[in-house]
Parts: structure tokens; C-alpha cells; sequence
């Protein structure tokens, strides 16, 4: 089988496509044949070194496929089973091993873009664990035409909020309006004025950035009082440090985030994946639509991905 491999820390052309021998499912794991493996920021802090691993390592953390071998105690899957993971090393591959635990099913009728979960686990997680968001919420959402915005943009829609857009791009302006965004601001020129006008002056309830040392400071200034910003990416850069006195005199909050501190455990991290499942079902969540490369070309997907010009999801495809 072919997979991606990293000896060392740099830019995009480090990851290099190597061949190896298929892998064998031990105890209470299993083999599968990967569809789609998903590009996600992590995977880039992770390559330029900003995560250490140890090296040589095969990136990403996500992916969807169909059962090839289930190894010994393994009861509850069988060959040919649609299944989905979002916390295993080792996805930009032809083929993972998995532990039982890790491994989310999939409903047959789904396509690989309803099935690709990081992100819509991302959102339920943001929304779930810092504020409770309540119908006439006001919520400022960066990079909303992005893999966790669109998704939390319909959530927030769900839950009864208000919700402020901001983006790099007319294009990407349009689809956070699509998806039901009340006001979409072009943050390049900045957002802060643009929000306090939308908002009479008064601020916003919560606030979701991903983006980091460009926005953030501004960020934490449109908060109202008793508000929260969520400080969860760092797509431009690591959000600066925040002044705690302004938060002092309006009573406001801010939390640093991260998705994996909230699947470490397994039980857990079905629970939200389940929730984000039933959302599609029920119809009020549309994942976002994948923009795809090969496998062999993930060095181009990473290009993209921090290029930021492209919406919604990127994959790397095991077939064409």
C-alpha cells in the first residue's frame, strides 16, 4: 500500500509518498481501506514543527472508509462496514489500523462529505462545553465559510441565534449568508466597528475565532458584557495575550480550546459524533461540501489549506 510520510519538519514538499507493506489489524483492532483521509489545520502545525512527533510519522488524524479485516475479539464490525474516525495517526494512507474504540459507524446512505466528522465534532464541542447559546444570542463567527464555520453557523441558526459572519472574500461572504449568517462582514478590512454598529453598540454574547493573532484582540473588544470568546485556531498566528482588566469591568470571559481535550476519551467523543450524525439525519445540518486531491498530491492540498482560498473541506483521495 502507499501512504504519506514526514522525516522531517518544513514546508509542504516534506511529505513524501512512500510504499509499504499492508499493515495487520492486532487484538480489538481493526483494518481498513481508507476512501478519503481529511486535511485539517492540526496536520500543518504538526508538519512545520509547532506540534512535535516523533519522525518518521504518517499525518492526519481523520478519515472515512469500509472495513478490510477485523483482528481477533473484534465482534461489533464486520468487512464492508462504512466507518468514520477523527483521533488515529496515520489517515493520509491507502489503509489504517484502527482500535475498536476509535472507530465511529457510519450510516450506509451517507457520502464521504457527510462523513468526514472533525469538523461538525469541532463545532458540537465549541458550542456545548463554554456557553450555553439561547435564541436571541448575538454570535460572532470567523472564517465562516471555513470546515468548522459553515458548521457552526447552522448550529448556532438551530440553537435561535444571531449571527455575525466575518470572511476573506466576497465568495466567501456569500456562502456564510447561504447557510443562513445574519450579517457577513469582509474581516480584511476589519470587523470590530462593523459589529458594534450591527449590534447598537452593545457587543456580542460569544465569539468563535480560528483565526488568531489577526483578529483576536479586536475579537475580545466586541464582546458584551458577560461575553465569551473562544479562541480555538490559529490560522494567521497564535492569538496574542489578552488584558484582563477589560474583562474584569464587563465580566466577560476568554477560553482557550482544543478538540482533543474533549475526545480524549472514547465514550465521549461518540457521544458528540453521534450528535453531529443525527443532525444530518434530521436534516438541519448540511456538512460542508470536500474539495479533493490525491493522495500522492497532499503536498498541494497543504498548500490550500494554509493558502485559505479555498471553502468548506479539503480530502486526499485514495482513488480518482
Amino acid at each position: 500500500m502507499r501512504k504519506v510520510s514526514v522525516l522531517q519538519t518544513g514546508g509542504p514538499d516534506v511529505l513524501q509518498l512512500v510504499s509499504i507493506a499492508s499493515p495487520v489489524p492486532d487484538r480489538n483492532e481493526i483494518l481498513v481501506d481508507v476512501h478519503a483521509a481529511g486535511v485539517n489545520y492540526v496536520d500543518v502545525y504538526q508538519r512545520e514543527g509547532h506540534i512535535e512527533l516523533p519522525k518518521p510519522y504518517t499525518p492526519g488524524l481523520e478519515g472515512v472508509g469500509t472495513v478490510a479485516k477485523a483482528g481477533a475479539g473484534v465482534g461489533q464490525f464486520k468487512v464492508g462496514d462504512r466507518v468514520a474516525w477523527i483521533n488515529t495517526m496515520g489517515s493520509y494512507s491507502e489503509q489504517i489500523t484502527l482500535p475498536v474504540e476509535q472507530v465511529i459507524r457510519i450510516p450506509g446512505e451517507f457520502t464521504v462529505a457527510e462523513s468526514m466528522l472533525f469538523q461538525g465534532v469541532t463545532a458540537q464541542y465549541l458550542l456545548a462545553e463554554y456557553r450555553t447559546t439561547r435564541p436571541g444570542d448575538v454570535v460572532l463567527v470567523h472564517a465562516a465559510a471555513g470546515g468548522v464555520g459553515q458548521i457552526l453557523v447552522q448550529w448556532l441558526k438551530h440553537l435561535g441565534a444571531t449571527v455575525i459572519a466575518t470572511a476573506s472574500s466576497p465568495e466567501k461572504l456569500q456562502t456564510a449568508l447561504s447557510l443562513g449568517a445574519d450579517h457577513a462582514i469582509d474581516y480584511r478590512d476589519g470587523f470590530l466597528k462593523e459589529v458594534l454598529d450591527i449590534t447598537s453598540g452593545r457587543g456580542v454574547d460569544l465569539a468563535l475565532d480560528a483565526v488568531g493573532a489577526t483578529t483576536f484582540d479586536d475579537t475580545v473588544k466586541a464582546l458584551a458584557r458577560r461575553g465569551t470568546a473562544i479562541s480555538y485556531g490559529r490560522a494567521s498566528g497564535t492569538a496574542p495575550d489578552v488584558e484582563v482588566l477589560p474583562l474584569i469591568l464587563k465580566g466577560a470571559r476568554v477560553a482557550g480550546a482544543s478538540l482533543f481535550e474533549y475526545i480524549e476519551d472514547s465514550t465521549e467523543m461518540q457521544g458528540r459524533a453521534a450528535a453531529v450524525i443525527q443532525a444530518v439525519q434530521e436534516g438541519w445540518l448540511r456538512l460542508p461540501t470536500t474539495t479533493s486531491f490525491p493522495l500522492a498530491q497532499a503536498s498541494d492540498a497543504h498548500r490550500a489549506i494554509q493558502g485559505r482560498g479555498t471553502q468548506g473541506k479539503l480530502i486526499l483521495v485514495t482513488k480518482q
